[in-house]
């Protein structure tokens, strides 16, 4: 073999061997790059399989996907809002209607009053046959308009749809005698309006020296004092001898005389009161004076005309509600408020 090819040979294997220490050398590169990135992971807290996780979690939803929900977001958030404006809205009209019904309907009760009242002054200028005239011809426009009302009714039941009626039932407590002080309201022609039963007893008892004076010279009083508050009470004492003594006065007994009392309350008016539902509104007289005395007058007594029994509901409720126990005395048509020493207490509820 010649010194040539020799030389050749020795040429090639250097040069495989500078190839195979090349790649040895990138292959160790490789190796401390991947070990060093490896202990730069556990020195961050991120391990080698949670690389797949994390890949995962940032090749999430594209941009235009994000878009499309966020705009479906704003118009759902939008859509909400104007049903909310919208219920607001209808809100607001609701309660300004209640408002204005409230207030015609507290429009309609003072028309009514001043009418009634106005009615009640001429009623009084008439003589005692114009006065029944007037009576029967109001009770017969009362009449017509209860007819007419019933009418309707009827009508409306007929070709209406059934309606269920809802009985309310109100629990009545045990009756007792009313005892000291008490409320007394009197319900007559659907006016309720305070009697002042103690203010008026009591101006009969500043009387009462002149009273027995009188009676001195006479068996029988009667006297007219007030008015107070629209009404007057008409006091009638009588002087009589004891029944068991009218065989005469015996030997060492003395001769027992007896007094008879009675009292009448007359209204000044017979339009004197105010609409029950005006009358019990909050702010109103009435509901007014029986928050400031249900304390000092738990009782409360309603003088109770036939005419009346309809607006005796909405009465007996707000009492109830309000804690009163509650005594009725019903009252003949014509008939006036009386008491006397001889009749019965009321009973209340």
């Amino acid at each position: 073999m010649s010194r040539r090819q020799i030389e050749q040979e020795d040429s090639s294997q250097d040069s495989f061997l500078d190839i195979v220490a090349n790649l040895v050398g990138v292959i160790i590169i490789l190796v401390m790059l991947v070990g060093a990135k490896a202990t730069h992971d556990a020195l961050h807290g991120i391990k080698p399989e949670t690389l797949p996780e994390i890949v995962a979690v940032e090749t999430g939803p594209n941009e235009e996907e994000l878009l499309a929900q966020l705009k479906q977001a704003r118009a759902s958030t939008f859509q909400a809002r104007q049903e909310v404006e919208r219920l607001a809205t209808r809100l607001i009209q609701i309660k300004q209607e209640a408002a204005d019904f409230d207030a015609e309907r507290v429009n309609l009760a003072m028309h009514r009053s001043v009418i009634e009242e106005d009615l009640a002054r001429r009623r009084e200028l008439l003589d005692a046959d114009h006065q029944q005239q007037f009576d029967v011809q109001k009770r017969i426009a009362e009449y017509q308009l209860t007819l007419d009302a019933l009418t309707k009714e009827q009508l409306g039941l007929l070709t209406g749809p059934e309606t269920v009626e809802e009985l309310e039932s109100v629990p009545t407590p045990l009756a007792r005698e009313v005892d000291g002080n008490a409320i007394h309201l009197r319900l007559k022609k659907g006016l309720v309006s305070i009697v002042p039963f103690d203010e008026l007893l009591g101006e009969v008892q500043n009387h009462v020296d002149d009273i027995r004076r009188r009676l001195q010279a006479s068996d029988h009083v009667v006297d007219t004092f007030g008015p107070i508050d629209g009404y007057r009470i008409r006091m009638t004492v009588s002087r009589a001898q004891d029944p068991s003594s009218l065989g005469g006065p015996r030997a060492g007994h003395i001769q027992r005389i007896i007094f008879d009392q009675y009292a009448e309350v007359l209204p000044t008016s017979e339009g004197i009161g105010q609409d029950v539902e005006q009358a019990l509104m909050p702010g109103g007289s009435l509901y007014t004076y029986l928050q400031q005395h249900r304390r000092t007058s738990p009782s409360v007594v309603v003088w109770l005309y036939t005419d009346s029994f309809d607006d005796f509901r909405l009465l007996k409720r707000t009492l109830w509600e309000m804690g009163y126990s509650l005594a009725t005395r019903p009252m003949l048509p014509g008939s006036n408020i009386g008491a006397s020493p001889h009749g019965t207490k009321a009973a209340a509820q």
